[in-house]
């Protein structure tokens, strides 16, 4: 009867990514908001007329679109490289697009791999965008490797609550 009155829905194949993170509640909901594309990147303020230098705040050299935010600007990429070399995955970065259907059909599991690819997407995700408005509105730049750093410290602190990511996190190497 409940299942009647509360209807079919589809299963989307990011929720895991959300719902099953070990991550910050703060990097969990920037998250959401990337994957549903509603952070107020400079594109999006331009459409609702407000108009903005649009050039991306981190590289300088294109437009700041969602797409090139995440993982097609430079300095994203090269952080998100490190990361992933941190977490013994080897493999080009690619745009946002790509990313999320590899996150989808790579970190969705249930496996100890798998929670710290969730949290270090998520981390990656809220880092650059706090880094991003840092230099919008505070005019303050971090370089790519104290990012890196910070992500990483995060990360161990977090995972050190529970000991089967603690354990599996002590195997990495602390620094990429």
């Amino acid at each position: 009867m409940y299942k009647k009155l509360r209807g079919e829905f589809i299963k989307l194949p990011w929720r895991r990514l959300t719902c099953n993170n070990q991550g910050s509640p703060k990097w969990i909901f920037i998250l959401y908001l990337t994957i549903h594309r509603r952070l107020y990147t400079m594109d999006r303020l331009d459409k609702w007329g407000i108009h903005t230098d649009q050039v991306c705040a981190l590289c300088k050299q294109e437009l700041e679109t969602h797409q090139h935010l995440f993982f097609s600007c430079n300095i994203v990429a090269r952080i998100w490289r490190k990361l992933l070399q941190w977490m013994c995955i080897t493999r080009n970065t690619t745009g946002w697009t790509k990313e999320m259907d590899w996150a989808i059909s790579h970190a969705t599991g249930k496996v100890t791999q798998d929670e710290v690819d969730r949290m270090t997407l998520a981390a990656t995700v809220n880092y650059v965008w706090q880094e991003r408005n840092y230099r919008v509105f505070q005019k303050k730049e971090r370089t790519a490797e104290v990012i890196i750093r910070s992500i990483i410290q995060e990360i161990y602190c977090r995972s050190s609550m529970q000991p089967k990511l603690a354990e599996f996190i002590r195997n990495f190497n602390y620094y990429p």
